[in-house]
């Protein structure tokens, strides 16, 4: 399976043809966080949730997610608990203003993203959804960049085994 997958020669998600899109209607199939912003938010919401139950951890917490497709679902995910101001699209115009679901202290608590990913392309398509313009940049594990969400750290990995373990 890792081979038809992930192989360089041929990988169903490694392989680059021009046009080709695995997600969304043309592709071969369709993911809920494709589908629906809500799904992503709600397990942002059901994630705070967790750390609310679990004591409120101040520091050390990390996201992973295996598989990120284009980084919709995580987007979705680090957009329901923003640290302080976010923009707001309301219209044709921008408007800047304090949002209801703010977490910043569980925000603030959260170390890092991994993402892992095999794919060179898909990785590049979360980086520019999560990331935006800031660069990305080789590490011994993988990749690095800064999201636009509160400047956390987003590490991309091919696969879990890169990913450090903790204490």
């Amino acid at each position: 399976m890792r081979m038809c997958l992930t192989s360089d020669q041929g990988g169903y998600y490694t392989s680059q043809r021009e046009g080709r899109d695995q997600f969304g209607r043309k592709g071969d199939f369709i993911t809920s966080p494709e589908i629906s912003q809500i799904f992503g938010e709600l397990i942002g919401i059901w994630f705070v949730a967790e750390w609310m139950a679990q004591g409120r951890k101040n520091k050390g917490i990390e996201l992973l997610e295996i598989g990120p497709g284009r980084g919709t679902l995580m987007d979705d995910m680090l957009r329901v608990c923003p640290p302080s101001k976010q923009r707001v699209c309301q219209g044709p115009k921008l408007i800047e203003c304090q949002t209801i679901r703010n977490f910043k202290p569980m925000a603030s608590s959260i170390e890092a993203v991994y993402l892992v990913e095999a794919s060179p392309s898909l990785r590049e398509a979360q980086k520019q959804l999560l990331c935006g313009d800031a660069p990305m940049t080789e590490t011994s594990i993988g990749f690095q960049s800064t999201s636009k969400h509160a400047n956390l750290p987003v590490i991309w990995t091919e696969n879990i085994r890169f990913v450090p373990s903790g204490n």
